[in-house]
């Protein structure tokens, strides 16, 4: 147990140091409530506010925190929302102050993956919101490329298909069949490998693990 904790913490130093020579900055947290106490030192009131569908920012509690405080939340989660709501609340996103989401996976060499279905969450990540946080747990962690795009075939998207209902054969097996289900939500492969405003995409990991 204990060499696993040291390997892990290991991968954890190294994605680090790469991240930043990417041009990326990186946080580590203990718990979701310091990265609660974290966002209200950075996020004022006032402030756009969108994020992309996760699992981690929603076991942290990111959404109902959100509601709470005194935004401009551009909250996807309204259940009264028509398709077309949905669509002009997206493109909002590409205006907003910060843009909150997870990755699906990132390399030690520094490298963040994103498998999307219709790329509302890529979409911003890689251009339009002043400031984007990417929380995610220590299990999102991956020793390189291959481990990243297999962490997406066999545990994310299979996992992710199967919570929104979608008709997949992975929603079934519990890995990528690489279908052309007409539901398949693996279309948008995003790899980010650096950026040029160095301070707008910054990693947060939490020392848990969180979400899939």
């Amino acid at each position: 147990m204990e060499s696993e904790q040291s390997n892990i913490e290991n991968l954890l130093d190294i994605t680090i140091k790469n991240l930043k020579k990417n041009r990326v900055e990186s946080i580590v947290m203990q718990s979701s409530k310091e990265l609660i106490k974290f966002m209200d030192s950075q996020i004022a009131d006032s402030s756009v506010v969108g994020v992309g569908d996760s699992m981690t920012l929603e076991t942290t509690g990111i959404y109902d925190y959100l509601r709470s405080r005194k935004l401009l939340f551009l909250d996807k989660y309204n259940k009264t929302f028509s398709r077309e709501d949905k669509r002009a609340l997206y493109l909002k996103n590409f205006d907003a102050d910060y843009f909150l989401c997870s990755a699906n996976a990132i390399s030690c060499q520094g490298k963040i993956y994103n498998m999307d279905g219709n790329g509302s969450r890529v979409a911003p990540v890689i251009y339009g919101p002043k400031n984007v946080f990417i929380v995610c747990g220590i299990n999102k962690i991956v020793e390189d490329e291959l481990g990243a795009i297999e962490r997406i075939k066999k545990i994310a998207a299979p996992i992710d298909a199967k919570r929104l209902g979608k008709k997949t054969p992975c929603a079934i097996t519990g890995q990528c069949e690489d279908c052309k289900s007409p539901d398949k939500i693996c279309n948008y492969l995003t790899v980010i490998q650096g950026q040029f405003d160095k301070n707008r995409i910054k990693v947060i990991f939490i020392n848990e693990n969180l979400g899939f």
